[in-house]
């Protein structure tokens, strides 16, 4: 009985994939939500496709970042073409929350949902609950009986693996990980390393990723921006070693906050730091024959420079 179940639930649940393929396709793009950002995932204006909205978590515990993603949810700020997934008359709250498992009581009229909005329903709420650290996958009651499929089964624990296996390539390809980045001091003076958490999508080099993220500047106060916000990244390849690092023009901004050699080694010791790379070309629009700044040749690739950072004065 058991397997049988677990086939049905596979079943029903690469049936809620196709049904929301067309829904999610694409929708990773959208202006707003850039590469590592956490999202919430709405209801479109034509009420047929999904719409992601860049949210960040609060700090605390697993428990009130769920229960704040839900209001949020079910009350989106400022909605500019998109609504909430869950209708007005359905209430959601915590039943239970245990070892990255989290089920979710929903009330009666849940049942009374067009099956449409139900799976854009259910596929907004798992893929947005599922980025929370400490919840991995979700499981919906509806009153005081779990949710089942049309053939009875028991849909059970729902999680990003469901979704992925049915679109490809869409929003849920997205994977977790953690970064060591260089970022300036407050006194302008070292670089510090500054960990942190980051969820991107699978296509998304590291190393593509790491300099995204010293563009984006440090989520934290007491630290310094070493990239300009005015920079725009054209390409980043890996050969042999060596990391190419292609940028716009605004790469050679003259308002920074920070030296030269602290730009330069921000970008540098951060590519390096897992050990793939061991050197960094920069370029700017594909030319190496660039003095950045007046002061760094750009002409050769740079290797990690440890006196710069503070951890080792």
């Amino acid at each position: 009985m058991e397997k049988k179940q677990r086939a049905g639930k596979k079943a029903a649940l690469l049936l809620l994939g196709a049904m929301v393929l067309a829904a999610l396709w694409g929708c990773a793009a959208r202006d707003g939500v850039r590469p590592g950002e956490q999202y919430l995932l709405y209801v479109g204006q034509k009420g047929q496709s999904l719409v992601p909205v860049a949210w960040e978590p609060p700090e605390g515990d697993t428990a009130s970042a769920v229960s704040q993603a839900l209001d949020a949810l079910r009350d989106p700020e400022d909605p500019d073409g998109y609504a909430s997934p869950v209708p007005e008359q359905v209430s959601v709250e915590i039943r239970d929350l245990a070892d990255g498992s989290l089920d979710l009581a929903f009330s009666p009229e849940y049942a009374e949902m067009e099956k449409g909005r139900e799976v854009l329903l259910r596929a907004a709420v798992v893929q947005s609950l599922v980025q929370i650290d400490g919840v991995s996958r979700v499981r919906f009651y509806v009153g005081e009986e779990p949710l089942r499929e049309a053939d009875g089964t028991e849909t059970g624990y729902m999680d990003a693996d469901d979704f992925v296996r049915s679109i490809g390539p869409a929003l849920n390809s997205y994977r977790k990980t953690e970064l060591t980045l260089y970022f300036a001091d407050g006194e302008e003076e070292k670089l510090q390393p500054v960990q942190t958490t980051v969820r991107y999508s699978s296509n998304t080099s590291l190393q593509t990723l790491i300099v995204e993220q010293l563009l984006k500047g440090p989520a934290s106060d007491g630290y310094r921006r070493t990239l300009p916000e005015s920079a725009s990244l054209l390409g980043v390849t890996v050969r042999d070693g060596v990391c190419y690092v292609n940028f716009d023009e605004g790469f050679l901004s003259q308002d920074y906050e920070v030296s030269a050699d602290l730009a330069v080694w921000s970008l540098v010791n951060s590519l390096t730091e897992s050990g793939d790379v061991h050197a960094v070309q920069i370029s700017v629009n594909g030319e190496t024959d660039v003095t950045f700044r007046g002061t760094v040749d750009l002409g050769q690739p740079f290797e990690r420079n440890p006196d710069l950072t503070a951890e080792e004065e």
